[in-house]
């Protein structure tokens, strides 16, 4: 009996925990904007439909109060001969407690050739 409450003691504090963080990630929101994420979802939705090919890493520029974001979203397994991947950086900065694109830029990496690394360049 008492490793059964002790078992739903814990399953209740890890779930406590969950809640906690899901609030915790709509304080980036800054003033009811949208966030550097969801902005990047709305412009290219075929992140959510995509998970199996699709690799998004988002990276403020400080934990505390950021005022910087930077999201890369890198698209694999293409139908395509030349190029391998494409990968999308979309840079953010807080502007009045609201979230600005300030830049979107698109890199390639190819399959021919020596080099894995991605390049402005489109691939021949």
């Amino acid at each position: 009996m008492i490793r059964l409450f002790s078992i739903s003691a814990l399953c209740f504090a890890a779930l406590t925990g969950c809640a906690t963080t899901e609030k915790l990630t709509g304080k980036v929101s800054f003033g009811g904007s949208d966030t550097p994420m969801q902005q990047v979802i709305k412009a290219q939705p075929s992140i959510l439909k995509n998970q199996n090919s699709m690799s998004v890493r988002q990276v403020f520029n400080r934990v505390e109060n950021p005022t910087a974001a930077q999201i890369a979203v890198i698209d694999s397994n293409l139908l395509d001969d030349s190029v391998n991947a494409i990968r999308t950086d979309y840079i953010f900065k807080r502007v009045e407690n609201t979230w600005k694109l300030q830049e979107t830029k698109k890199t390639y990496q190819c399959r021919r050739g020596n080099s894995r690394e991605f390049q402005t360049q489109l691939c021949s």
